[in-house]
């Protein structure tokens, strides 16, 4: 309730500039969520909002520049599409329902992660994608499903400044 009230007093002027410090902190999905629809419609209105924040997802969500600061000096800034193009790292494609055997072919291959019964590699572009499934189909190692998913703004902070977002705010 601290930080709705905090937001509602910031904007009671209908201010042209907003600062808000970490305005989700501590809120529940739900009110994150409405939060982050209001910050959206003062971009809207054409207000300029500052954020700071630790949550790489919000800032993702709601940013048009990023600046990323570590350790008190700016390590890179710019539109956030741009910085994930720059840093990221392409793509991460996961194969769901996976045998034991796929972790240890892919491995071979590239930078693999295992999770359970789930196997993800990092791939550069779309043909590798397509690369990495026709070496799979190859191979006739079983999946039940897989999924693609672009690079984003938290693998650029860890790729930034290797360290994870946990050690950085200890």
């Amino acid at each position: 309730m601290k930080q709705r009230v905090g937001i509602a007093v910031a904007l009671v002027n209908d201010p042209e500039i907003v600062f808000l410090d970490e305005p989700t902190t501590g809120l529940d999905p739900h009110s994150r969520k409405e939060v982050w629809s209001v910050i959206k419609g003062l971009k809207e209105r054409g207000k300029t909002v500052f954020l700071t924040t630790h949550y790489m997802e919000e800032a993702q969500e709601l940013a048009d520049r990023v600046a990323i600061i570590h350790r008190g000096k700016i390590s890179a800034e710019g539109m956030v599409d741009d910085l994930i193009e720059r840093y990221g790292f392409g793509h991460v494609l996961t194969f769901t329902g996976t045998v034991p055997e796929m972790g240890r072919f892919l491995r071979e291959c590239s930078d693999v992660t295992e999770k359970g019964d789930s196997v993800s590699i990092r791939v550069k572009d779309k043909d590798s994608i397509l690369g990495t499934l026709e070496l799979v189909k190859g191979a006739g190692l079983e999946y039940k499903g897989f999924n693609v998913r672009r690079s984003n703004l938290e693998e650029v902070f860890l790729s930034l400044t290797g360290e994870s977002l946990k050690e950085e705010q200890a």
